[in-house]
């Protein structure tokens, strides 16, 4: 199994962060390893949509849970695996602390951490930076 997790700190509040979060379809705007998601429904607990990570096939996904301003679990299934993506959400004061992480399991979840993990690994700062930016110009 493998797990990747970075935290970042904003200005921007939550509400803001939530909102790039839960527009599915720019997602290619800051993520720089997407080619387009997709939604099939509202942001809720077990609407299911697509992710195209550049370079890779398309991936089936599913919200698992949802409890809106405070984070998110989105799934993708591969290969005798799932990739597990989390995303949660804190506030004090005037911050907002980000987390993503990314997990892989399943009986080829070792396979799938060599495929991805240093690239998700190495572009995970980067792309939370750039949701980050678009959040805080949303105030």
């Amino acid at each position: 199994m493998l797990i990747i997790k970075h935290t970042a700190e904003t200005t921007a509040p939550v509400s803001a962060v939530w909102q790039v979060l839960q527009d599915v379809a720019n997602w290619n705007t800051w993520d720089c390893g997407t080619e387009f998601s997709t939604l099939n429904g509202p942001f809720k607990t077990g609407t299911t949509g697509t992710l195209k990570p550049k370079g890779s096939p398309l991936l089936q996904t599913k919200l698992i849970k949802v409890e809106p301003m405070k984070m998110f679990v989105q799934e993708a299934k591969v290969t005798l695996a799932s990739i597990v993506m989390s995303h949660f959400l804190t506030e004090s004061g005037n911050k907002s602390t980000v987390t993503f992480q990314v997990e892989t399991h399943g009986p080829l979840a070792f396979v799938w951490a060599f495929l991805i993990g240093r690239d998700i690994k190495k572009k995970l700062p980067i792309e939370m930076a750039a949701m980050i930016k678009i959040a805080e110009s949303l105030r």
